[in-house]
């Protein structure tokens, strides 16, 4: 059995919280801001602090929930081989997109998310390719037994994810920008092939490493649910509509999807046993 950290349910829930906050506090300072934009006269010079703050404490705190979510069931060493793995296939892609533009399309990061892997890729982000790839394949394999169909199905997941995110964090705010115009809200069509084929590949390997291995944490729905709520209701804040419904729809899709057919999984299994 695999040994697991004492008090790891806890700290998930402890963190939990902190992650919502984060959440909280950033969409409740946009709203404050719409209110009454005149407060900014006095927070202007703490208004990247009070931005970059909570978001990156919802960076950093992104993969180490989701360490904690699977720990149990996977041990520390397959724990630190999938974070490796989502890590450095989400990180080489990345560094590929931003210097050549293929496989997303011609973009580049800002400063917003800190230091930068060579000066192209803020840290965070190939953690969140790790965290993020381990808990659709995780709803994915809720869906269907068959592994090639969860790795389809976890990478249209991602999608679904970014589907809202990418038009938040260029537009709402620039943590990232587009070098050229494309169809949805700057974006162009290749970003959504890039970020299924990185995502495809991260959870194909991740397959292998927890193969004849169950993982499963009730807190994965509202963990993804938390992930594409953010960036649509920031996308509803700063007036960008289409991309607020198109990601709330996609959300409630994949969790209604999840839901449904972990229910009938469920069933057959109840059912089997009596």
């Amino acid at each position: 059995m695999n040994a697991s950290i004492p008090g790891t349910s806890r700290a998930v829930r402890i963190l939990m919280w902190v992650f919502t906050g984060a959440i909280a506090f950033s969409l409740g300072g946009i709203i404050i801001l719409k209110i009454a934009p005149g407060v900014l006269r006095f927070f202007g010079p703490y208004f990247p602090t009070l931005v970059k703050a909570p978001t990156w404490t919802y960076m950093a705190l992104l993969p180490v929930i989701v360490a904690l979510m699977y720990y149990r069931q996977l041990g520390r060493r397959r724990t630190v081989v999938l974070v490796l793995i989502g890590s450095i296939v989400g990180a080489g892609a990345e560094l590929l997109g931003t210097t050549t533009g293929f496989p997303f399309g011609g973009y580049s990061y800002t400063d917003w998310l800190g230091p930068k892997i060579l000066g192209h890729v803020p840290y965070f982000i190939p953690l969140s390719w790790y965290a993020m790839g381990l808990v659709c394949y995780e709803l994915a394999r809720r869906v269907t037994n068959s592994t090639a169909l969860a790795i389809l199905l976890g990478a249209t997941f991602m999608v679904l994810w970014d589907v809202s995110l990418d038009p938040a964090m260029s537009r709402a705010f620039p943590f990232w920008t587009y070098e050229e115009i494309g169809f949805f809200y700057g974006m162009p069509l290749s970003n959504w092939g890039g970020w299924f084929v990185t995502s495809a590949v991260i959870i194909a390997a991740y397959s292998r490493v927890i193969r004849g291995i169950t993982i499963r944490h009730r807190v994965a729905p509202l963990f993804f649910f938390l992930n594409c709520a953010f960036p649509f209701m920031l996308s509803l804040l700063y007036g960008l509509y289409g991309a607020a419904a198109a990601g709330a729809v996609s959300t409630g899709l994949a969790l209604l999807i999840v839901r449904s057919q972990s229910q009938s999984h469920d069933d057959v299994a109840t059912s089997g046993s009596e």
